[in-house]
């Protein structure tokens, strides 16, 4: 019967924190679609994956019928209503210090600093940008990966120059909304939406291709109008997500094990859209679905009941300084003691034997609490949202301006940090790497422009003499 009461009142406890954390996203929504500061919708795009992993799988605890110990994958892992309980708490506390460093900070610093890169003069957009960044994306894709990915440093602007075909994607939904062409804006939309099935067929994974549909859809988020329309679309999309995703965990195995190269996996996936099933939350197997793959607040709260009890200690900052030493090139330095991935960082959190060969991301809220607990979380998140939201707005005053070439260049750093469930390393490598891509791709792009003006103005000169 205690156990039952207790029960309960952690049930309770979470149904205040699920509402507190969306209160937090209609907020930053709002503040998102307030005309006063420009936004391409960067902080909606974190907190909708911090969501993912982290708010449904603290929603499925609130189902008095859901047992994870039917399951005994779920039961070795130690998943339970305390230790998501414990976990979503502290990702509460960092939504909402997210949501202030949205609100308050990053407005206010740039308020008070004023920097004079902010704002511009209108100027009209260079269209032409779209279409390169498109061919650059794809040729980064399907070409160069393979290349990049044995070269020292190779694999963060790999990671970037893909990237660069989500930002073509974006920029062409903008320029075919602004221009009012419907059916350039659906098609462009609909190819968005088909990256998930691209993903996995071509590599048996659907992650990479969702992450960069989601990027596309949420930055349409920002300017669509009328709103009501997005959250009608945005709440029937959710659902269709999570049918989608215990549809391709039921089957995923089959899937991979599949030749990319021939019909078998073209098979496979067609025998699984046949056997299509919509998402049912009184469906124990579905609910384990998300237990098992989308809920981080496990770990988060193993590892604070480990660090706690005493039996592990904290990092003090030692993973943040990891981060920093990331962002050194191997180029530069070849032993540099640090590598992309979560390595052994949730083991030495939690105490959790992690088997060999299994991938796990150890998820920014439960690395800033093994570094200092629960402030560490508060004010990592506080310091991560501040930063984002000034990129943000950057990214959307350079894009209002026309000034397509800046808004790039702040808005694929700014997709680096998109990674919730990575490490401080990954978060690092990548945006460091999308800042020295884009770097580089700014100089070759201004050089060209150079050689384009001084042949424009070479032709003037001699067509005057001719005349």
């Amino acid at each position: 019967m205690l156990a039952e009461i207790a029960d309960e009142q952690q049930r309770q406890w979470l149904v205040f924190w699920l509402f507190i954390w969306v209160i937090v996203i209609i907020i930053v929504c709002r503040s998102q679609w307030n005309k006063k500061l420009p936004s391409v919708g960067l902080p909606l795009m974190y907190l909708f994956n911090l969501s993912i992993i982290h708010w449904f799988g603290a929603l499925i605890y609130t189902f008095p019928w859901y047992n994870p110990n039917k399951n005994a994958y779920l039961a070795s892992q130690g998943s339970s209503l305390t230790s998501t309980a414990i976990g979503f708490q502290e990702s509460v506390y960092g939504a909402i210090a997210f949501g202030l460093g949205n609100l308050i900070l990053a407005p206010y610093l740039l308020k008070m600093l004023n920097p004079p890169w902010l704002y511009e003069f209108p100027q009209q957009p260079n269209f032409k940008l779209t279409k390169t960044y498109l061919i650059l994306g794809l040729l980064f894709s399907l070409v160069l990966s393979p290349i990049l990915s044995r070269i020292p440093s190779g694999t963060a602007l790999m990671v970037s120059g893909t990237s660069l075909f989500i930002v073509g994607l974006c920029l062409a939904c903008w320029e075919s909304w602004q221009s009012r062409n419907k059916k350039a804006f659906l098609t462009w939309i609909l190819i968005s939406c088909g990256l998930p099935l691209y993903s996995l067929l071509t590599s048996g994974f659907m992650s990479f291709g969702t992450a960069a549909a989601v990027v596309v859809l949420l930055f349409v988020f920002n300017f669509y109008r009328p709103r009501w329309k997005l959250v009608v679309i945005g709440l029937l999309t959710i659902y269709f997500g999570l049918s989608v995703f215990v549809t391709y965990l039921r089957d995923r195995s089959a899937i991979r094990a599949a030749e990319a190269s021939s019909n078998s996996r073209i098979e496979e996936i067609q025998n699984t859209v046949s056997q299509f099933e919509l998402f049912d939350p009184l469906k124990q197997e579905h609910l384990e679905s998300i237990d098992t793959r989308i809920n981080q607040n496990v770990y988060v709260g193993m590892g604070v009941s480990n660090i706690s009890s005493g039996l592990g200690e904290y990092a003090e900052g030692k993973t943040i300084e990891q981060g920093l030493i990331s962002a050194v090139p191997r180029v530069l330095w070849p032993d540099k003691p640090t590598s992309a991935g979560s390595g052994d960082l949730i083991t030495q959190a939690t105490g959790l034997k992690i088997s060999e060969g299994t991938s796990m991301g150890i998820g920014q809220v439960l690395e800033f609490y093994f570094n200092f607990g629960s402030w560490g979380v508060f004010v990592g998140f506080l310091v991560f949202g501040t930063v984002l939201r000034v990129i943000d707005i950057t990214a959307g005053y350079k894009l209002m301006s026309g000034n397509l070439l800046g808004f790039a260049s702040w808005f694929l750093p700014g997709l680096g940090l998109l990674q919730p469930i990575g490490s401080l390393v990954d978060i690092v490598q990548t945006t460091a790497g999308s800042i020295v891509f884009v770097y580089i791709l700014n100089w070759l792009y201004l050089k060209k422009e150079k050689r384009r003006q001084a042949l424009a103005n070479w032709n003037k000169i001699t067509n005057a003499k001719i005349d």
